[in-house]
């Protein structure tokens, strides 16, 4: 089973602002604005649909970095993923995260890849860690001392 990626609606974009994740994974709720809004839909967003139902969404390049990183090897392609909060630890993130890359492949023509994440995600790093991702550098964010990884992904 497939999924279909395309850009964001302005209800999908506002359904995204109002997703709730419980703590600790509540660092990343979005805040809603119009400007928020606009950004999804027209920044390097894409939404992920089964069945014509937003799963979640990812976001490429400046959009899915985050601020205190080393971005300045331009050869990987920065990947932000973010699922509904009612599907997440429910086994299915690989499919998710695998069909995004696919696309991405497909469509952007990119093969290195680079990811920041919250060191203590540990759901996440696992499935990063499945799909091939490995950890290359770490920092502390210094508006909120909170420890990333950055991963990155090349072909063999």
């Amino acid at each position: 089973m497939g999924y279909e990626i395309k850009s964001l609606t302005a209800d999908d974009a506002y359904t995204i602002l109002h997703w709730r994740y419980a703590p600790p994974y509540d660092l990343y709720n979005l805040t809603y604005t119009e400007g928020a809004v606009m950004m999804l839909m027209v920044g390097g967003y894409y939404g992920v649909y089964e069945n014509g139902v937003l799963l979640g969404y990812f976001c490429v390049g400046e959009d899915a970095r985050v601020p205190g990183g080393d971005y300045s090897d331009h050869s990987f392609l920065d990947i932000g993923i973010g699922m509904a909060p009612e599907r997440t630890g429910q086994g299915k993130g690989s499919m998710f995260f695998t069909q995004i890359q696919h696309w991405i492949e497909g469509n952007l023509q990119k093969k290195r890849y680079r990811l920041t994440v919250a060191a203590f995600n540990e759901r996440a790093i696992r499935l990063y860690d499945k799909t091939g991702f490995r950890e290359v550098d770490r920092f502390t964010r210094e508006k909120d001392g909170l420890l990333f990884m950055v991963m990155t992904k090349s072909p063999c």
